[in-house]
Parts: structure tokens; C-alpha cells; sequence
């Protein structure tokens, strides 16, 4: 998804930026504040959002609001550049992608675990245990359910998918038996 891929780049740019958990903790603080304001004003959000209005007034409202709130130099400079790029929509979706970046930067492996029925927690410790030694490094599991897959489990770390699932089990058969 090409937004997708703008939102990690941008969160990977301000992790990039920030020097320590405190300044992480602080940046992260001020951006879902930023979020929490502009989600309480729906005409903001549409204004701003309105292809009608012009650029330079867009950037006119968003300076405006910045002045009048507590938010530190970079983290206004950020939003600053979001919006001269058009992407004051994908604010949401950076903040929430801040978190595993954050953990990347630090040498964490992230990892998206899906199931078809929720892992006990001795099942969780054991497989972030076992990642951990194959990683040799930290590890975080992040963890789904979907029915669809049936029984096992799907791991995915990045782009690359471990795929583990009853599901899957039965695609590669299925492909296999129709190459004949």
C-alpha cells in the first residue's frame, strides 16, 4: 500500500531525529495531542483537508494553531513538513506507526503474530522466547487473530511471512495438486 509505505518512511524519518526515550516519549506525547485537538474540531479537519483551500492557507491555519499550543521546535517542524507536503492526513496513521520504528531504531525485531484462536500467555513467553534466540536480539510480538486461517499460526517480520497455518497448508496443496 503506497500510503503505508509513506507513513513508515515519515515515522522512520522522526525516530531518526530524536536522540533518546525521553525526547521519543515527548514527541509522541505532543503529536497525539496535536491528533486529540484537531479530532475535536471536524471542521478543521475537513478544512484542512479540502482540496478548496488554498496551500498557503492551509499552512496560515495549521502555523496558527501551532503558536497556541505547547509543542517543542521539532515537533512543530514536523508537522510543518507534513503539511507542506500534503500529508497533515496521514498524521493519524504515523503516530500509531511511531512505536514499532521507535523499536526498530533501538535493534527490537518486530514481529506480527496471527492466530486462529488466542495464544495463552505461556504459549506467547515461549514463542518470544524462541524468536529472541533465533533473532539474538530483543524481540516484539504483536499479536492477531483471523479466523480464516483455520489452526497455527502466521509470523510475519516485515515483508517476510512465516505462514505456519492450516490454511496455508492447504493452499500449497492445493497448488501443488493443480501443477499436476
Amino acid at each position: 500500500m503506497k500510503n503505508q509505505t509513506l507513513v513508515n518512511r515519515y515515522a522512520e524519518g522522526l525516530v531518526l531525529a530524536l536522540s533518546d526515550d525521553a525526547e521519543y516519549g515527548r514527541m509522541e506525547k505532543e503529536l497525539k495531542e496535536l491528533r486529540r485537538l484537531f479530532g475535536e474540531h471536524p471542521d478543521l479537519r475537513r478544512a484542512l483537508a479540502s482540496p478548496l483551500l488554498a496551500a498557503g492557507r492551509k499552512a496560515e491555519i495549521v502555523r496558527d494553531i501551532l503558536d497556541r499550543v505547547e509543542i517543542a521546535d521539532k515537533a512543530r517542524r514536523f508537522v510543518l513538513l507534513i503539511m507542506e507536503h500534503n500529508r497533515l492526513g496521514l498524521l493519524d496513521d504515523i503516530i500509531e506507526a511511531l512505536p514499532l520504528a521507535w523499536s526498530e531504531k533501538k535493534g527490537v525485531v518486530s514481529y506480527l503474530i496471527t492466530s486462529a484462536v488466542p495464544l495463552s500467555e505461556a504459549q506467547k513467553r515461549r514463542l518470544g522466547a524462541e524468536l529472541e534466540r533465533l533473532e539474538k536480539a530483543p524481540v516484539r510480538l504483536t499479536f492477531g487473530l483471523d479466523a480464516s486461517i483455520l489452526g497455527g499460526l502466521s509470523v510475519r517480520k516485515g515483508n517476510l511471512v512465516y505462514d505456519a497455518s492450516l490454511k496455508g497448508s492447504l493452499d500449497r496443496l492445493r497448488e501443488q495438486i493443480l501443477e499436476g
